[in-house]
């Protein structure tokens, strides 16, 4: 009896799970329907769409844009369907893969300025700024940088010691007040040191102490100031026209005018280190900048580097002390002078 129970119940699972197969397989049809619902045709037109990713100032060619379908009932103001009015112009933002081209993010020139934005302001990226920065030859990777480029900021700085109450130099000077033979009161400034307690103290002498033959030297440390920061423009962005007037027969000549050459860069950083820039700039730090390679854009996080960690890093030995040396006397760090590099004063 419970064997018969258990085929009759096997048999109308079997039945049941036959039955949903056919209505989810042929939409109802098996069973006597009309068939699958039609699917309403979408009427679409054609429009121009990015092929691939296009930085902007980027000048658009035929592989860089693909013709594709739109749905004419989501009309949209500006969108491109002509390819020949697109390719030969440059891209006024960041044009990426799949996205529709408009009439608005294409320019005829990469100079050319929209009603509500400048051309470098329109290459800003939502949440960046653009900031100044200053560059020399050896500084700017030998004018290597171009637009586009990713770089890293080195910033080095010199370190004293500051009385932290006179927000001055150490050590600083004693005044010592006194009384003289006839009673009267005498003040005598002497520079301050340290105590030299070694030595034999008397009715003569009553204090000995060690003070310096020399200024305190400054400790240098350098540190990345900045892992990745993308150039926006090599140089002056906007430069004064010049007129250039046609030569005249017997009149002495002009002579030509030099292209610029670049010292300084544009660059977009993240609000906090625009700000830490522009305060190390007002300290006199110097600056040096290592390019990145092309597209990597990952964390860079390394420590600070000084004096110690670059000899322990390194492992660079302490020199020992010698009974000769080599000529000229060297006190200054050399700062290698590049014959093509031009002086400029530093304000």
């Amino acid at each position: 009896m419970r064997r018969r129970m258990f085929l009759i119940l096997a048999l109308i699972i079997f039945v049941v799970a036959g039955v949903i197969y056919i209505v989810f397989q042929f939409g109802g049809s098996g069973l006597g329907g009309g068939g699958k619902t039609p699917t309403p045709e979408v009427s679409t037109y054609n429009v121009v769409f990015v092929a691939q990713d296009i930085p902007a100032g980027t000048e658009i060619t035929n592989d860089s844009v693909i013709v594709g379908p739109w749905p004419r009932d989501l009309p949209l103001p500006g969108l491109m369907t002509d390819v020949a009015a697109v390719v030969g112009k440059r891209a006024r933002i960041d044009l990426r893969r799949g996205e529709p081209v408009f009439s608005s993010q294409v320019v005829e020139s990469g100079m050319l300025v929209s009603d509500k934005a400048s051309s470098t302001a329109l290459k800003i990226k939502p949440g960046k700024v653009a900031i100044a920065v200053p560059m020399s030859r050896l500084s700017g990777v030998a004018y290597a940088i171009g637009n586009g480029d990713h770089i890293m900021i080195i910033a080095s700085l010199l370190y004293i010691n500051l009385d932290a109450g006179f927000q001055t130099d150490t050590p600083n000077n004693m005044l010592l007040v006194g009384l003289d033979a006839e009673g009267k009161v005498t003040f005598l400034q002497v520079q301050g040191g340290r105590i030299f307690k070694e030595s034999p103290l008397s009715d003569v002498l009553l204090a000995t102490y060690y003070t310096p033959i020399e200024a305190q030297r400054p400790r240098l440390a350098s540190a990345i100031l900045v892992s990745d920061a993308r150039v926006l423009n090599v140089g002056t962005v906007n430069t004064p026209a010049v007129a250039i007037t046609t030569p005249v027969p017997g009149e002495p000549q002009t002579a030509p005018i030099a292209a610029a050459i670049p010292d300084i860069l544009v660059i977009e950083v993240t609000p906090q280190e625009a700000l830490a820039i522009s305060f190390i700039i007002r300290l006199r730090a110097d600056l040096t900048y290592a390019l990145r390679s092309a597209g990597d854009t990952t964390a860079i996080s390394v420590p600070s580097m000084d004096l110690k960690r670059l000899m322990d890093d390194f492992k660079i030995d302490l020199p020992p002390n010698l009974s000769y040396g080599t000529v000229p006397r060297i006190d200054l760090p050399y700062l290698p002078v590049l014959g093509n590099d031009v002086p400029v004063e530093v304000r």
